[in-house]
């Protein structure tokens, strides 16, 4: 047993098994906003932008920059946000980089996305770590690379040969000579580059860029933490810093009461994604099956949130629910809580994944609220009501109702109030702590505050007015709710997402106060 001893940090025991490997448990209890650990990442590297055509990350800094009209590192061409960059002489940004990557001199403006592939550089990167810092390096090396699952034939061997090896051995590695080879990457091959994408697959964490590009970044203490589909933490990167050492230093804080002795755990998977979609999530990429309290609940804690609606049998309707019999197994069939019907898992995986696509399809569209409405309709034949996909069809129809705040009727304010109260304890359920949801918690928040201060104001449904304990007790849960709005984004306000809605909330919460003030 040892401890990880830092600066400020709560003393952890970090503890192994031959099932999790290594993972922390709290030495003492631990209470809500007490800190675990902070530390500054060993190494890390941009990722691609969702359109590579038109923007891509400055390899020094990692704002985006216009594909076309961008300048060009003057040394390896790869896309900048300005030859002054100071990333680009810094070694933990390009500095190192852009010596091996000058092997390849031409630039290129077509077929950019191939040809500059930003999801290489941090592979390049860590095996840089060799002659840039060895102490890293050799901490590098010791993270957990699940190789043996990682063999050719994989998916995950073959992507990694294909986009990130070969890319970069053949565009440049094997160009330089062997004294520039020896100087900065003294071990170097194939293998070696596949380890480093085991190693950034397995335990990478990922950072979102103020200006909407992202990262990835390994901590050398972080990846001991364990997964739970139910965190009892939150990790939060500093962005605006003086010191420039202190970039993306990673602190992680407990969110919810853990007792002495309990694991310390993380999540690694989306919090709104359903049972069978994290656990194959964390299967393709973290090598383990989640055994978590709510991957082993087929409710998922109460919440539904994977259930279907049982249609019956010949022609007999039923009004039961689909659960997994064992939610633990990949085979499990879907049982009705009513009747005897029963669908397999095959059936349900297909019939969720065809929807998704129609969800996705309609979001990327920008969905009207016709549109969405049309489709939530049409889904909650086959899904209960809570399903992760009616979640986030409702989760956007609630946002687009509150543009519409003037052409809304009090029908449709309480529509968007049971909308905003259901979608809230789903996510206080899923997430007590804001650990993964803070932004969609805070969203339901303001949304659920607007269209009660609108109803406060309205008549009631009959058209009578409404009494003073009927506005009062509105203006009473709106308060609540604008508050609870502000504390869910209190860590968040490094990202640029997190402080716009908070600037929006903040001025909402002092129109409410002048109206609390007018009503007295």
């Amino acid at each position: 047993m040892r401890y990880i001893e830092e600066k400020n940090v709560s003393f952890e025991h970090v503890r192994s098994s031959d099932e999790l490997g290594r993972y922390l448990v709290a030495a003492r209890d631990l209470s809500p906003g007490d800190l675990v650990l902070t530390e500054r990442p060993l190494v890390f590297g941009p990722k691609g932008m969702p359109d590579p055509e038109a923007v891509m990350p400055c390899v020094g800094c990692y704002k985006p920059v216009s594909t076309e009209a961008g300048e060009r590192c003057s040394k390896c061409g790869w896309p900048v946000c300005s030859g002054n960059c100071p990333g680009l002489t810094d070694p933990r940004h390009h500095g190192a980089e852009c010596l091996i990557l000058s092997a390849r001199p031409d630039c290129e403006l077509k077929d950019m996305f191939n040809y500059y592939r930003h999801d290489a550089l941090l592979p390049l990167r860590c095996v840089l770590l060799q002659s840039v810092d060895p102490d890293k390096w050799s901490k590098l090396t010791e993270m957990q690379s699940h190789m043996e699952c990682r063999t050719p034939g994989t998916e995950a061997y073959d992507d990694a040969n294909e986009f990130i090896v070969e890319y970069l051995m053949n565009n440049f590695i094997s160009k330089l000579d062997e004294a520039t080879k020896k100087k900065h990457l003294p071990n170097i091959s194939p293998d070696l580059i596949h380890k480093m994408c085991g190693i950034i697959d397995t335990n990478a964490l990922e950072i979102r860029h103020p200006e909407g590009s992202e990262l990835l970044a390994l901590f050398t203490n972080t990846c001991i933490m364990e997964h739970s589909c139910i965190p009892n933490t939150k990790h939060t990167f500093a962005q605006s810093v003086k010191d420039k050492n202190e970039l993306f230093r990673i602190t992680v804080k407990v969110v919810v009461p853990v007792q002495k002795g309990n694991h310390i755990t993380t999540m690694y998977s989306h919090a709104l994604w359903g049972t069978q979609a994290r656990r194959q999530h964390l299967k393709d990429t973290k090598y383990f099956a989640c055994k978590c309290q709510r991957c082993s609940d087929p409710t998922e804690l109460g919440t539904y949130l994977s259930a279907m609606k049982c249609l019956g049998d010949d022609g007999n309707p039923c009004d039961g629910i689909h659960l997994p019999e064992d939610p633990l197994d990949d085979e499990t069939e879907w049982a009705c809580n009513k009747c005897s019907v029963k669908i397999n898992n095959s059936q349900v995986n297909m019939i969720i994944s065809q929807m998704g696509e129609e969800v996705e399809n309609v979001q990327m569209m920008g969905g009207s609220p016709m549109m969405l409405e049309n489709l939530l309709c049409r889904l909650s034949t086959f899904l209960h009501p809570n399903h992760y996909h009616l979640y986030a069809i409702k989760h956007s129809l609630i946002q687009l109702y509150g543009r519409l705040t003037d052409q809304m009727s009090q029908n449709m304010l309480d529509k968007k109030i049971m909308m905003c109260r259901d979608l809230i304890k789903i996510t206080k359920t899923l997430d007590p702590g804001n650990a993964r949801l803070s932004l969609y918690n805070a969203v339901l928040q303001y949304e659920l505050h607007t269209a009660l201060v609108l109803s406060a104001k309205n008549p009631k449904n009959d058209g009578t007015p409404r009494t003073d304990e009927e506005v009062k007790q509105l203006l009473v849960e709106a308060k609540d709710t604008i508050e609870d709005a502000i504390v869910s984004l209190k860590d968040d306000l490094e990202e640029t997402s997190g402080n716009q809605l908070l600037e929006v909330i903040q001025k909402s919460k002092k129109e409410f106060d002048r109206l609390c003030q007018e009503k007295k």
